[in-house]
């Protein structure tokens, strides 16, 4: 039911010109406003006697407090690696490499990257990598661009020129590109002389093993020697390893 105005009702909001009185807010809000600057100014006052009365008690809890994060942060890296080196383990495998997606051959690259050292390992490939699955710093200095390539057929001279293409982006890096096949002859012919690092199939597995090292600081060095119980894998006539040394003393 519609409500019904008075004719002194009507008279009264005519007088005012029809519109109706607003309610004033802005001295309430004021009045919150300081009496929260109030209460903020009293309790930096009193940290500061607390900081003056106890300043040894404030000091060793905060250096505590620090010392605790950081060792929590420490702690928390290491499982994040032992994780890391635990998952390599068990998929440093050619025959789980061709049942791989390539989203997980190029986490396992990854992988064999901070295995040698390597920092600042960034995962940026997907929708307009350009070419680029993954970005590195060697133990050295030298800045890498991975290629990661988890194909059951050959890679051919195309995919070389795309790489090189994609290093113009990269000035100062170096191009290596991964496959877990192998490269035609035409893209090796394609390569020789660009710079760029070829890792077929066969020198993968060498890579698994330990006996292959992407970081130019180990290539350099000379004679590099091999932990009891591990040697270098050999590369078969068809690409194919043997990974006894991998990672282990025994064949998994």
């Amino acid at each position: 039911m519609a409500r019904r105005r008075t004719p002194a009702k009507a008279a009264r909001r005519r007088a005012s010109g029809g519109r109706r009185p607003r309610r004033r807010t802005g001295d309430g809000d004021g009045f919150l406003w300081a009496v929260a600057a109030v209460a903020l100014v009293a309790i930096a006052v009193w940290l500061v006697d607390l900081v003056v009365a106890h300043w040894p008690l404030v000091i060793g809890g905060t250096i505590a407090l620090v010392a605790g994060l950081a060792g929590a942060l420490l702690l928390r890296r290491r499982v994040i690696e032992a994780r890391e080196r635990e998952w390599l383990r068990d998929n440093a495998r050619l025959e789980l490499v061709d049942r791989m997606t390539g989203d997980g051959f190029e986490a396992l690259v990854e992988a064999l990257l901070r295995r040698e050292g390597f920092h600042g390992v960034r995962r940026i490939g997907g929708s307009g990598d350009g070419g680029v699955d993954v970005v590195a710093t060697a133990p050295g200095g030298d800045r890498f661009v991975v290629q990661c390539k988890r194909w059951g057929t050959s890679v051919g001279a195309p995919q070389i020129r795309d790489l090189l293409g994609a290093l113009h982006a990269y000035p100062g890096h170096r191009g290596v590109l991964v496959t877990s096949a192998t490269f035609t002859a035409p893209a090796r012919e394609y390569a020789a002389g660009t710079g760029l690092t070829l890792i077929d199939r066969a020198l993968l597995a060498a890579w698994f093993a330990g006996s292959f090292t992407l970081a130019p600081r180990a290539r350099r060095g000379a004679g590099r020697r091999f932990p009891p119980g591990r040697r270098p894998a050999t590369p078969c006539p068809d690409g194919e390893a043997g990974l006894e040394g991998a990672l282990g003393d025994e064949p998994a």
